[in-house]
Parts: C-alpha cells; structure tokens; sequence
C-alpha cells in the first residue's frame, strides 16, 4: 500500500502552486530565482507627461518614482556647476578658467549640445583612463606590494595597474575585459594586454614564506591567498559574497560549498608569476638565442675558468705567504700558519683571519709574469665581448600563471579545514547561474580552442562562463558594472551594496531603470563610454544640489533622486586637484610607481622586506597623479588615508565617506599641502602681479572655476593683509616681501580646505 504524502508537504506543495500561479508571467518568477541572478530583459520606459524633465528614458524611470511620492526634481544645475561636474566625474581634474568660460558660452547658445560635446571631448582624454582605473582598482585591491608582515615591493606589478587604464582608454568592451582578468593568458597568449591583465588574480596579499616553516603553514597560507582569489572575483564581477561558502553553504545565497570548491579548482591549478610580455614567438626567439649565448658563453669562460685554476696551483701558496707575513698579528702565530698549516692552532688561527688569508683571483695577477698576464687578458676579453651580446631579458609583468596542462587535485573541505579533506570535485560554477550548459561543456570548449599546452584551460572556462548572458553569470556581471557606473556618478548605487547583489543586498531603488540600462549596455556591446553618455546627458544627471525641506521630508535619503547631492572629492583626486591648480601635475602617463616622500614619524611597519626610503624628498617626479603612486600596504600615505583612501587589503565596492578631524590637521599640516600652497601662491603672484584685488580674483578661477563675489573679496584682501602684519611680527629678520609671499601661502592653503575645494555640487 502506498504511503500517503504528510500533510505538511501536501500544504507545501499547495502554497508553492498558488505562488506560482499568482506570479507567473513576470521575469522574475518565471525563473524561480533572485532578481539578479535572471537573464536580461529590457523593461518598458515608462511614459511621462512632462517631455521638458526627461531629456532621455533614464528620466522617465526616474520620474515614474518621483510622482509617485509627489515630488519633482532639482532645476538643471549652472554651466560653471554642471563644467565642474563632469570634468572631476571623467577626469578627476578641475577644468581651468578658459574650459569653464568655454563651456560658459557653448552652453548658452545650446545646452544640450554643449553638454554632449564636454562629454565626448572629456571621455576622449587619456585623464578618463586614469580616472576610472582607480575605481577599478579598488575593486581589485591593487598595490604595489604584497602587504602582511614582510610588504615585500611588487616591482612589475604597474603593468596590470597600466592595462587598465588603456582598456578604459580603448573602450575595450567590458566582457572582454572580465575575461582577460580571468584567463589573459589563456585566451591570448601573444597579447600583452591580456598577459599583464592576469595581474587581477594576483593582486591580493601575498605571503614570501621562508623555507624553514612547517608544511601545515605553507598549505594554510596557499588555502588563504586561494580564497581571496575567488571572494575578490566573486565581489568585483559578481557582487556575491563567495568567501562565506568557503566553511558551510551560503547562509542567505544559492552558492553551496561544494560550488565554491569547484570554482576555486579553477585557480588553484597555478599561482603567481613574473609572466614575458612577449608573444609566444618572441618567447620562443629569445630562449632560443638565450640558449646560443649560454653555449658560447660557456665555451669561452671554461677556458678562462681552467687556466685560473692551473694559475692558483702555482701561484697561491705564493700568494698566501706573502699575505701570511702582512698580517697584523705576532710572529709567533705568523710561524704556526706558515710552518704549522695542518695543526690545530693554524687551524684556529686560519679561521681568525679567513677573510685576510683568502686568495681573490687578483691577488694572483702580481705575481704572474707577462706573458701570463697578457693570456689572461686575452682570454678575459673573449668571455667579456660575449657577456656585453647577452640577450636583453624580456619584461615582465606580475600576474598569474597555471603550473602546467593537468589540473592540481581540488578537494570538498569540511569547515574550510585542509586537514579534512573529503571527496575530490573537478571544475564547476555557481549552480544558481549555470542555465543550459555544464561545466564540463565549457571545459570541453575551451580545452578544444586552446592555444598553448602548458596551461588546464579551467580559468578561460571561467571566463566564458562569467561573461555567458545566455547560459552562465553575464547578466549579473552586466549588472554590476552598470551599477558600479551609477554609484560613481551619484555618490550611491542604484543598488547601494556594490558589492552585495544577493538576498540580503539593499534593494535596488530603481530596479526596472537598472534592468533598462543593463540591457542598453549589452546591447551597445558591453562598453562603457555609450553608458557614461547616456547617464550624464539625463536630466537627473544634470540636476542642481538645491535641498528642498518638503522633498528631504519625504525622501531624506534622496533615494528617489529629487536633487544632486553634492560629493566630496576622494582622496587622490583631492591631491591630484592641489597639483593641478598649482601648476605643478606631471602628467607623464604609465610606468613604475613612485614613491613620494611620507613623514618618518608615519613609517612605524618593521620585518619590512623592502622598508619604505625616508629620505625620499619632494621632486618633479613625484608630482604625478596619485594614481601612480608608490601603494605600500603596511605604510599608507598619511593625506590619502585621512581622506578614506582604502588600504587594498580587500575588494573596496565603496569607499567610506567621513568628516573627521584628521582630515582638517592634515590639510593645515600636511607638508604635501603645504608645498602645494606655496607652488600656487607662486602661480598666482607670477600671473597676476603684485596687487592682493588680483591675486584673489585668480586663485578663485584657478581653484573653484569662478570668480569671487564682492564679500569674498572683501574677506581675502582682509586675510591677506591681517597675515602680512601677523608674518611681519613674526619674521622680524626677513624683508617684507617674505611676509607677503607666505601670505599669500597661507591664502591658498586655506582655499585648500575649503568645502567648495573639496566638494563638487
């Protein structure tokens, strides 16, 4: 007799047929699944009345939620706000006087094109790159160092840094981005690019463990740096807290174990390398002629090699005595080592003086007679003409490589324990977003398009699979730089944890407007300047920073996007800012990082491998912009971490905002800020003269794009003559055209500090 169903199950059943009834037909529960883990879909654009308030659809998404709550948006913000804008949001530079009055004008005869022209023209600057890589790599936890106890200096690793400010550049399409992060080398191993772009993996800390320590502690260590490989891949491309899976199932998110283990399989087949920018070819090339100059290297430094030894048997017992009588010791123990050489007390003695008595190859050259001279400079000059054709090594840059074609042994761990290893698991993805094609499928594929023979394939299965919008995470992934894109142009995502779209993510404010955007995005070929574009050419994005009581009452968060909230200035661009208004921004591009001078007082690391120089000094090759700079895990530069600068230990989505102390002693103390001051003060006083009514009128233009109003002038010419007497009683030695020059000084240093400095409406 069949059992009958408990009546539990039965109720189960139930619910789940009327839920599904009532929902069907929309997206998201045709798919059972969370809304970011659904295929794309192009939502409708919501119809508007008011065609004067949607300049694109964007708007209208934008507009269908403010209606609802009664609220309307901000007018249009002024041509000198909105040039500012858009010159720090693509470029991370103030625009100059002549820029603002350009655009000043463009925008009074047709705002719509002016605007768009700004945005082509600062979109086609090599400063987009460089500005939009620093978000990047936050995401990726870029440095130049390994961090942890010994920070050891990553020397080669500014190529990944390099590669991603050429693909914004490029407008490389962002799958292909993704991939190349993933599996570079894999899928174009005669690229560079995609070679240096394996950097992605690597970037994360990074333990030189010592040959000495325990086997148990190399595998801890390897099963850590594994994980961060996976959680960073899993933050920056997925938004999915993959590391939480790493000891149990996902308490809140479809990611069992046993995926992340099967993912990590992917990566623990290699590890980090020093990778040859160089195709396969040129590979090839230079170890075969790597291999030549070796041979014939060898062929001459043998001879050298064998006639020095016949040399040293017949000259070194010579060598020796003679050494042996000019030592600084008593002729008794002289005697010991020359008449005693086997006994105990030569012995002893022989190793009291070891570094004395050794007998260097030219010790022996004035005692050789000429002709033995001349033989050993014939055969010197052979090996030294051919050490001068060694081959040039290739460069390389700090990325990661597999160990070989087998895959390493991947096991299901109990609670993340090495030591209770399970069954084995060969490569898998998220279950969740694997639709249609296994795992095994895309292995197959990428085994059967391989270009090298020294590498699994696992990573370009993982790549493909990431960027699949049919059958794998592509629409996720889709989503989340569009949000990425959003955050960074709003202050807040339109899904506020970046880093965080699974079921406990804050719910995306306007869902359907990223829905609409994502499918625009793929659609135009995954790049991000079409989306840049049309994100800032939408009236919201225009919007001024009015705040409206009534509509703060309703929407305090501005969650609904009734105004622009002004945005402070992150940390390197405010430096970067001070550079440039002070004449002073080097805008060489590319290369190694440099290291600019820190206090010594805020180097405190120690057991660092490559301790960070506290003699550097301020110099025109340090005036890059920040993001070339010298990035120590354990030794942070101190006005970059006052102002939230993240420290790269982990996946940054979004940096903390704070308004705190520090931050206001170091724009008064900071000896950066300060040399910073001086340089502008000295722009000003050069470009316009002596008199203080001039010299304010240019730092405003200079500094905040605008001129200064009557009371402001008012204001500095009193701050400059109260500073002039003040500095005149304090440097009673000095001329009074010091006095007037650290006035001035001390004029710009506080237009540094001021809000409408740091912030930009």
């Amino acid at each position: 007799m069949q059992t009958p169903a408990p009546i539990w199950l039965i109720l189960r059943l139930g619910l789940l047929f009327i839920g599904t009834s009532l929902t069907r037909g929309t997206p998201e529960h045709d798919s059972g699944g969370h809304w970011s883990y659904l295929p794309v879909w192009s939502p409708s654009i919501p119809a508007t009345g008011d065609s004067d308030s949607a300049r694109t659809p964007v708007d209208r998404f934008i507009l269908e939620r403010l209606r609802a709550k009664n609220l309307t948006p901000t007018p249009q913000a002024s041509a000198r706000e909105l040039a500012r804008r858009m010159y720090f949001d693509l470029t991370g530079l103030p625009p100059t006087p002549v820029q603002v009055k350009g655009f000043e004008r463009d925008f009074s005869l047709d705002p719509q094109s002016a605007v768009a022209a700004l945005i082509d023209q600062l979109l086609a600057s090599p400063h987009y790159g460089e500005r939009w890589a620093r978000h990047w790599l936050d995401v990726a936890r870029y440095a130049d160092s390994d961090g942890q106890e010994g920070d050891a200096d990553r020397r080669t690793a500014h190529h990944y840094r390099d590669f991603v400010v050429r693909s914004l550049n490029t407008d490389l399409a962002f799958d292909r981005f993704v991939r190349w992060q993933l599996a570079g080398d894999e899928l174009e191993p005669d690229n560079p690019e995609a070679i240096a772009a394996t950097g992605f993996i690597a970037a994360g800390t990074h333990a030189e463990l010592p040959d000495r320590l325990m086997e148990e502690e190399r595998i801890r260590t390897r099963f850590n740096e594994l994980d961060d490989m996976i959680s960073t891949t899993g933050s920056a491309m997925l938004a999915l807290t993959l590391g939480c899976a790493r000891c149990h199932d996902h308490k809140y998110d479809p990611v069992p174990r046993r995926d992340y283990y099967r993912m990590l399989s992917a990566f623990n087949g290699g590890d980090r390398a020093e990778l040859p920018l160089a195709s396969r070819d040129a590979i090839r090339r230079h170890g075969e002629a790597r291999n030549l100059w070796e041979t014939e290297f060898q062929a001459a430094q043998n001879p050298l090699k064998d006639w020095i030894a016949k040399t040293r048997f017949i000259h070194e017992s010579e060598v020796r005595l003679a050494k042996i009588n000019g030592l600084d010791a008593t002729d008794t123990e002289k005697s010991i080592l020359r008449d005693t050489p086997g006994s105990s007390e030569a012995t002893d003695l022989a190793k009291r003086f070891a570094k004395k008595l050794r007998v260097a190859d030219e010790d022996l050259r004035p005692y050789l007679s000429e002709e033995e001279r001349k033989r050993w400079d014939t055969l010197w000059n052979v090996v030294r003409q051919i050490e001068e054709r060694r081959p040039v090594p290739l460069p390389t840059a700090f990325g990661f490589a597999d160990f070989g074609p087998e895959p390493r042994e991947t096991f299901l761990l109990a609670r993340g324990d090495f030591h209770a290893r399970s069954e084995p698991v060969e490569l898998g993805f998220l279950t969740a977003l694997t639709r249609g094609k296994t795992p095994e499928d895309y292995w197959a594929e990428a085994r059967a398009a391989s270009l090298r023979t020294d590498s699994t394939q696992q990573r370009r299965a993982l790549a493909e699979w990431m960027t699949d919008l049919e059958h794998g995470a592509g629409a996720l992934v889709a989503r989340v730089i569009v949000n990425r894109v959003w955050q960074h142009h709003f202050g807040h995502g339109l899904v506020r944890t970046a880093n965080d779209f699974g079921t406990r993510a804050d719910p995306a404010t306007h869902p359907d407007l990223l829905e609409w955007l994502t499918s625009e995005f793929v659609r135009t070929g995954w790049k991000l300047k079409p989306l840049h574009r049309l994100i800032m050419t939408s009236a919201v994005y225009l919007q001024g920073t009015t705040f409206d009581p009534f509509s703060a009452a309703v929407d305090p968060d501005n969650r609904l996007l009734w105004r622009r909230r002004p945005m402070r200035l992150e940390a390197e661009i405010l430096r970067d800012s001070m550079l440039a208004v002070s004449g002073m921004l080097n805008p060489r591009m590319f290369g190694p990082a440099v290291k600019a001078p820190i206090a010594p007082e805020a180097i405190q690391a120690r057991n660092m491998k490559d301790p960070y120089p506290k003699d550097l000094v301020d110099t025109p090759s340090t005036h890059r912009r920040s993001l070339y700079l010298f990035h120590k895990r354990v030794v942070q530069n101190p006005m970059l971490q006052a102002f939230d600068g993240p420290d790269a230990q982990a996946s940054c989505g979004r940096r903390d905002i704070t308004t705190v102390a520090p931050q206001a002693l170091a724009l008064l103390n900071d000896s950066f800020v300060r040399a910073r001051a001086v340089d502008f003060a000295t722009r000003v006083r050069g470009e316009a003269g002596a008199k203080p009514e001039n010299q304010i009128h240019l730092a405003w233009q200079l500094a905040l794009g605008r001129e200064p109003t009557l009371p402001e002038l008012d204001l500095g010419t009193s701050f400059l003559e109260t500073r002039i007497r003040q500095r005149t009683a304090r440097i009673q030695d000095h001329p009074a055209a010091d006095s007037h020059e650290l006035a001035l000084a001390d004029f710009c240093q506080a237009i540094f500090a001021l809000n409408e400095f740091i912030y930009v409406d």
